[in-house]
């Protein structure tokens, strides 16, 4: 099931604003997409967030 940036901050990032958990839930959407693996995903969207932050 697709994230929302509500749904992707509440279970994986409680730290985002919610238009960065918009961010990261959409570069988690498109990782799942072409890879099927969650954890790759939420691992890496945080990851992509957490660079642009800085």
């Amino acid at each position: 099931m697709p994230w929302t940036g509500k749904s992707f901050r509440s279970k994986h990032n409680k730290k985002l604003s919610i238009e960065q958990a918009r961010e990261a839930a959409k570069v988690a959407n498109a990782i799942l997409h072409d890879t099927g693996d969650e954890a790759k995903a939420i691992r890496i969207a945080n990851y992509e967030v957490g660079k642009k932050k800085k």
